[in-house]
């Protein structure tokens, strides 16, 4: 078995760092907060398509039952952060340092 050969250094490692600290985007401030907000939306609008429905301003069926199913959706993946928040906070909270 042969030996290996040293590992040579070069310097400094050759790392760019950032000349100014990053600033926080406008999607970046908080997406939790704009998850509930869409999801609130599309609910609205979901019940301004069934009222029209109703009310025989709309009869288009199939874009009434579209904007519902597009509510449910937005809200089951609201629920489903909002658990895994849930969960993560819970995790935090059982370690132990």
């Amino acid at each position: 078995m042969s030996a290996l050969p040293p590992i040579a250094t070069t310097g400094s490692p050759n790392v760019a760092l950032p000349s100014s600290p990053a600033k926080p985007q406008a999607t970046d401030r908080n997406l939790f907060m704009d998850l509930m907000a869409r999801a609130n939306e599309d609910q609205i609008r979901s019940e301004e398509a069934i009222q029209g429905l109703v009310s025989g301003e709309n009869q288009d069926v199939q874009q009434v039952v579209m904007e519902v199913v597009k509510a449910e959706m937005s809200f089951q993946i609201f629920m489903e952060v909002r658990n895994q928040i849930v969960d993560s906070y819970n995790e935090l909270m059982r370690m132990q340092f």
